[in-house]
Protein backbone atom coordinates (compact mmCIF):
# COMPACT_ATOMS: atom_id res chain seq x y z
CA UNK A 1 0.00 0.00 0.00
CA UNK A 2 2.77 2.47 0.93
CA UNK A 3 4.71 1.54 -2.20
CA UNK A 4 1.65 2.23 -4.37
CA UNK A 5 1.16 5.62 -2.66
CA UNK A 6 4.83 6.53 -3.21
CA UNK A 7 4.60 5.49 -6.86
CA UNK A 8 1.49 7.65 -7.35
CA UNK A 9 3.19 10.65 -5.73
CA UNK A 10 6.28 10.17 -7.91
CA UNK A 11 4.14 9.96 -11.06
CA UNK A 12 2.30 13.16 -10.10
CA UNK A 13 5.58 15.01 -9.52
CA UNK A 14 6.98 13.88 -12.85
CA UNK A 15 3.82 14.94 -14.70
CA UNK A 16 3.93 18.55 -13.42
CA UNK A 17 6.72 19.79 -15.75
CA UNK A 18 4.95 18.21 -18.73
CA UNK A 19 1.77 20.14 -17.96
CA UNK A 20 3.69 23.40 -17.46
CA UNK A 21 5.52 22.99 -20.78
CA UNK A 22 2.31 23.74 -22.69
CA UNK A 23 1.78 27.10 -20.93
CA UNK A 24 3.00 30.27 -22.70
CA UNK A 25 5.96 32.17 -21.31
CA UNK A 26 4.55 35.37 -19.75
CA UNK A 27 7.93 37.13 -20.08
CA UNK A 28 8.41 36.37 -23.78
CA UNK A 29 8.33 39.19 -26.32
CA UNK A 30 5.16 39.37 -28.40
CA UNK A 31 5.01 37.16 -31.47
CA UNK A 32 3.69 38.95 -34.52
CA UNK A 33 1.87 37.30 -37.38
CA UNK A 34 4.28 36.76 -40.23
CA UNK A 35 2.18 37.11 -43.40
CA UNK A 36 1.09 40.70 -42.85
CA UNK A 37 2.37 43.38 -45.19
CA UNK A 38 4.38 41.21 -47.60
CA UNK A 39 7.14 39.88 -45.36
CA UNK A 40 10.39 41.48 -46.53
CA UNK A 41 9.24 45.09 -47.01
CA UNK A 42 10.16 47.70 -44.38
CA UNK A 43 6.43 48.26 -43.80
CA UNK A 44 6.19 44.70 -42.44
CA UNK A 45 8.65 45.51 -39.65
CA UNK A 46 7.05 46.57 -36.37
CA UNK A 47 8.11 48.68 -33.43
CA UNK A 48 7.30 46.78 -30.22
CA UNK A 49 8.79 49.06 -27.53
CA UNK A 50 11.08 52.01 -26.92
CA UNK A 51 13.23 53.11 -23.99
CA UNK A 52 14.08 56.80 -24.13
CA UNK A 53 17.19 57.64 -22.10
CA UNK A 54 19.07 60.46 -23.83
CA UNK A 55 22.03 59.14 -25.83
CA UNK A 56 21.32 55.63 -24.55
CA UNK A 57 17.82 55.31 -26.06
CA UNK A 58 17.00 51.93 -27.58
CA UNK A 59 14.02 50.39 -29.37
CA UNK A 60 12.83 46.91 -30.35
CA UNK A 61 12.31 47.16 -34.11
CA UNK A 62 11.96 44.30 -36.56
CA UNK A 63 12.88 41.68 -33.97
CA UNK A 64 16.08 43.26 -32.66
CA UNK A 65 17.24 46.12 -30.45
CA UNK A 66 18.35 49.26 -32.26
CA UNK A 67 19.82 52.60 -31.26
CA UNK A 68 20.25 55.89 -33.11
CA UNK A 69 22.59 55.41 -36.05
CA UNK A 70 21.97 51.67 -36.51
CA UNK A 71 21.26 50.38 -40.02
CA UNK A 72 17.91 48.65 -40.43
CA UNK A 73 15.88 47.38 -43.36
CA UNK A 74 14.71 50.52 -45.12
CA UNK A 75 17.34 52.94 -43.82
CA UNK A 76 19.07 54.09 -40.67
CA UNK A 77 17.58 54.95 -37.26
CA UNK A 78 17.63 58.75 -37.13
CA UNK A 79 15.76 59.33 -33.85
CA UNK A 80 14.01 57.47 -31.03
CA UNK A 81 11.01 59.10 -29.39
CA UNK A 82 8.56 57.93 -26.70
CA UNK A 83 5.99 56.52 -29.14
CA UNK A 84 7.90 56.17 -32.43
CA UNK A 85 11.24 56.00 -34.17
CA UNK A 86 12.35 57.93 -37.24
CA UNK A 87 14.02 56.08 -40.11
CA UNK A 88 16.07 57.92 -42.70
CA UNK A 89 16.79 56.25 -46.02
CA UNK A 90 16.94 56.68 -49.77
CA UNK A 91 13.16 57.28 -49.83
CA UNK A 92 13.40 60.08 -47.25
CA UNK A 93 12.41 60.11 -43.58
CA UNK A 94 9.48 58.21 -42.11
CA UNK A 95 8.12 57.58 -38.63
CA UNK A 96 7.36 54.08 -37.36
CA UNK A 97 4.92 54.15 -34.46
CA UNK A 98 4.48 51.62 -31.68
CA UNK A 99 2.46 48.54 -32.53
CA UNK A 100 0.02 49.30 -29.70
CA UNK A 101 -1.52 52.62 -30.67
CA UNK A 102 -3.06 52.91 -27.19
CA UNK A 103 0.39 53.78 -25.84
CA UNK A 104 1.03 57.47 -26.28
CA UNK A 105 3.39 59.91 -24.68
CA UNK A 106 2.54 61.06 -21.20
CA UNK A 107 2.32 64.80 -20.61
CA UNK A 108 5.52 65.95 -19.02
CA UNK A 109 5.33 67.49 -15.59
CA UNK A 110 5.77 71.24 -15.48
CA UNK A 111 8.91 72.35 -13.64
CA UNK A 112 8.26 73.80 -10.22
CA UNK A 113 8.83 77.53 -9.92
CA UNK A 114 11.97 78.56 -8.10
CA UNK A 115 11.17 80.09 -4.73
CA UNK A 116 13.37 82.77 -3.30
CA UNK A 117 14.12 82.01 0.32
CA UNK A 118 15.08 85.14 2.15
CA UNK A 119 16.43 84.72 5.60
Amino acid sequence: MAARLMLSALAALLAMPLAAASLPDPTALPVFQAGQGGGDSPEAAVLAWVSVNGNHSIAWYDGTTVKVGDSVEGGRVAAIHEDHIVLSGKDGRRAVYLLDHAIRTQPQAQPRPVRNNRN
